[in-house]
């Protein structure tokens, strides 16, 4: 099973590629298809309930796709195909190569979320890519990309 901070094992494999673990659930382990990825983690940080960090569908020695984990995992390719990337800012696994493929898709990008209460102010850094809303009486500000500094205030 997986720990705070990590996502949980990837699935066992016979002709096809056992999944990538999801920060929810295992990965789906393989026969002759690629395994089903795991689930990710619902959130509602944002005020709606999102899934985010599914893990990758398996690839497959057959000509079956794999789908990914709700979450943003991308999905597993049969024979010949290259699989998906994970969605972007889901943090979700990549899907894996069929046969003859020799690489699997990346991964989605990231997001960090934060959530405070509308009273205060946050001076972001020329480095970041972000957006801010409100909802009820917070303000909720995601990151999708970049490297700065922010600071609060009041």
């Amino acid at each position: 099973g997986g720990s705070p901070g990590n996502g949980f094992a990837g699935g066992a494999y016979n002709y096809g590629a056992g999944a990538g673990g999801g920060a929810s659930g295992g990965g789906g382990h393989a026969s002759s298809t690629g395994g089903t990825g795991g689930a990710g983690l619902s959130s509602s940080i944002t005020g709606s309930a999102t899934d985010r960090s599914g893990g990758g569908g398996g690839g497959s020695y057959n000509s079956n796709n794999a789908s990914g984990g709700t979450g943003g995992g991308g999905s597993g390719k049969g024979s010949g195909g290259g699989g998906s990337n994970g969605t972007t800012n889901t943090g979700g696994g990549g899907g894996g190569a069929g046969r003859n493929q020799s690489v699997g898709r990346s991964g989605g990008s990231g997001i960090v979320i934060i959530r405070y209460p509308s009273p205060y102010t946050l001076t972001i850094g020329a480095g970041l890519t972000s957006s801010t809303a409100t909802v009820g009486d917070d303000k909720i500000t995601q990151f999708t990309a970049g490297s700065d500094n922010i600071s609060f205030g009041v």
